[in-house]
């Protein structure tokens, strides 16, 4: 065993030990002496790449070649000094080869930045894994990088799969290089990340899309082929085009059809923004049916098998992230709707045939909560495909910037969507799905309490994690405000509750807070200070007559194993 040193994120040096990790020098030279690339040749013997990130310096490109073939390509703000992150690059599947790893960008940093990469079975930092600062424990948040939109959610082979957006490389989004995370879970509480599913192709950057089970093999994959659907972007080119890959191994591997892309509508409708795909079955028809976001709104296409579709329809006004599904209307399943929504918590109650979706609604929100940027904090959520009871369960992206860590952005709690006819119509409501219970710690629970009396349990329960729920009385003319560090989150007037009583629960992570109010009449989420000095929830009203009616208090278990 050789052995040699790195530089560790906050400062040092530690000797890390490595196998058969064989390296030379590569320099090339513009006429102005410039350094333009460097390489690496190592056999690789480990699991990971562990690879120094410095957040200040310039991207780059780097290359994995194996016999001189390009087979990986990968951007680094590799670190030349000091490391303020350490990314992992996942090359199980190089094992025994000899790679060269190199700089295909000019500009790289020097020989060696690229020598402190090395090899090993754990990610650098692993013994603190889900145990940092601001790590959230019961929203589900990648290793290490950003992530963004859920992708494709489904169940399959026992167990719930959610992919997502992800860049692993660095804290910031990055268009070109975007990856599909995948994770797994048996309880939609408990998830483990797995390698990603879907990394950069000939076609570019594999952006958001939906999954599907293939029961009929319709497509020639195989039988109950897990087949994911994608808009795959060229950096170079900027285009956006429809692409299929497939797993006929449980979802543990994926690979792209060689006939991709299987749509490019770019041409057609002027743009190249088409993107998102959303597929599913419609039985009635027996054909697939792809609602796609095309330049200014929704499309729906159709397909016998998965590879050629056919442009039915096209609404005006949604945005990006389409979801399209059916429910009943008060649990009543001789009176259904379709709802669509798009990237925001937007959406439209209506009609579907197949071929046109017709709104029978204005266009409505289910949840709401902006960030200290104006953006949505909840977006590009959505449903699970093949959920064995029925439900309808979604999950989104949490705009929430994490602070200090090495990773970034959140995934909110899996919530049940139900249509419910109210004074304004039908309208669907979002409320936290029954398994999060699994992570509630012991009851705390009072009655008949005053706001202050209030304040007092709350502030002996700490800053959280938490599930509160909160039984209240608000006099008319009053309204219950509820703060975290200073914050208000949520302002609930009497009026808003029957006869100016109802149900409220907060769920209290670190940097995030979601509020139900009334069953999900409300659904607020807000993006919270991760301060060290930041104060938990409080509560205030203004008048004597308000009263907590029932305070529960829930320690939250950490959903990491």
């Amino acid at each position: 065993m050789d052995s040699f040193a790195v530089s560790v994120a906050g400062g040092g040096k530690k000797r890390m030990s490595y196998s058969k990790v064989l390296w030379a020098p590569v320099f090339v030279l513009c006429a102005a002496g410039a350094l333009l690339a460097q390489s690496r040749t190592m056999v690789i013997t480990k699991q990971y790449l562990n690879v120094p990130v410095d957040s200040k310096a310039k991207m780059q490109i780097y290359e994995i070649d194996v016999k001189g073939q390009q087979r990986r390509e990968f951007p680094v703000q590799l670190a030349a000094g000091a490391a303020d992150l350490w990314i992992y690059v996942d090359v199980s599947e190089f094992k025994g080869s000899t790679i060269e790893l190199k700089a295909a960008t000019e500009g790289a940093v020097g020989q060696a930045a690229l020598d402190r990469i090395y090899q090993a079975d754990r990610i650098a930092g692993w013994e603190t894994l889900y145990k940092e600062k601001n790590r959230p424990q019961f929203h589900f948040s990648a290793k290490r990088g950003w992530l963004n939109d859920v992708n494709g959610p489904i169940f399959f082979g026992g167990q719930y799969h959610l992919f997502y957006q992800a860049f692993p490389f660095g804290y910031k989004w990055d268009t070109d290089f975007m990856y599909w995370g995948h994770a797994v879970s048996k309880d939609l509480m408990h998830w483990r990340e797995l390698p990603a599913a879907l990394i950069n192709d000939r076609l570019g950057s594999p952006w958001s899309g939906s999954s599907l089970v293939d029961h009929a093999n319709s497509a020639g994959f195989g039988k109950d082929a897990l087949v994911l659907v994608y808009t795959a972007y060229d950096r170079h080119t900027k285009k956006q085009v429809q692409c299929l890959a497939y797993s006929t191994d449980g979802g543990k591997t994926f690979t792209h059809y060689a006939g991709n892309p299987v749509l490019d509508s770019n041409e057609a409708v002027g743009s190249k923004d088409t993107r998102d795909p959303h597929v599913f079955w419609y039985a009635p028809g027996k054909r697939w049916v792809m609602v796609l976001f095309e330049r200014d709104g929704l499309s729906i296409y159709n397909s016998a098998d998965l590879k050629t579709w056919v442009k039915k329809s096209h609404l005006k006004g949604m945005a990006e992230c389409p979801d399209l599904f059916e429910l009943p209307v008060d649990g009543d399943k001789a009176h259904m709707k379709w709802v669509l929504h798009g990237g925001s918590s937007k959406y439209l109650i209506g009609s579907f045939d197949g071929e046109t979706f017709t709104p029978e609604s204005g266009e409505l929100r289910y949840a709401e909560g902006k960030t200290a940027r104006g953006a949505d904090v909840l977006y590009a959520a959505q449903s699970f495909a093949e959920m064995p009871d029925g439900r309808r369960v979604q999950m989104a992206w949490g705009r929430v910037e994490l602070e200090g860590m090495p990773f970034n952005q959140l995934i909110l709690v899996p919530t049940e969507f139900k249509l419910k006819t109210t004074a304004e119509g039908v309208r669907m409501r979002a409320t936290p799905v029954a398994e999060l219970a699994r992570l509630r710690g012991k009851a705390s629970a009072w009655r008949g309490l005053s706001a202050e009396d209030a304040n007092g349990k709350l502030a002996a329960a700490g800053r959280g994690p938490l599930d509160v729920k909160l039984q209240v009385t608000v006099a008319e003319g009053d309204e219950l405000k509820l703060q975290v560090a200073g914050q208000e989150i949520a302002a609930i007037k009497a009026s808003e509750l029957e006869h100016g009583r109802g149900d409220v629960e907060v769920l209290l992570d670190r940097g995030v807070a979601e509020v139900f109010v009334e069953g999900g009449a409300r659904y607020i989420v807000r993006e919270l200070s991760q301060a060290d000095d930041a104060h938990g929830l409080e509560l205030s009203v203004g008048q004597k007559g308000s009263v907590v009616d029932r305070l529960e208090v829930f320690a939250m278990k950490s959903m990491w194993k």
